[in-house]
């Protein structure tokens, strides 16, 4: 995983494009943390990004069945 600190423009769809190249993968860095929107992210958070990507889409739709 990558530690990113959520700073003064971020938001979770720019940091799932960052990381994922992809920022629809929003919700999963939402759903990894515990922080459902962007709302609940304050300037100095760490936001863990999951890697592989492939496993951690496993474990999200898992958890959701």
């Amino acid at each position: 995983k990558i530690d990113h600190i959520y700073s003064t423009g971020d938001s979770l769809s720019k940091i799932a494009f960052k990381h994922y190249g992809d920022a629809r993968l929003w919700w999963l860095l939402a759903w990894y943390n515990s922080k459902p929107t962007d709302f609940h992210c304050k300037l100095g958070d760490i936001i863990e990004v999951p890697f592989p990507l492939r496993e951690v889409l496993e474990q999200a739709y898992d958890s959701r069945v």
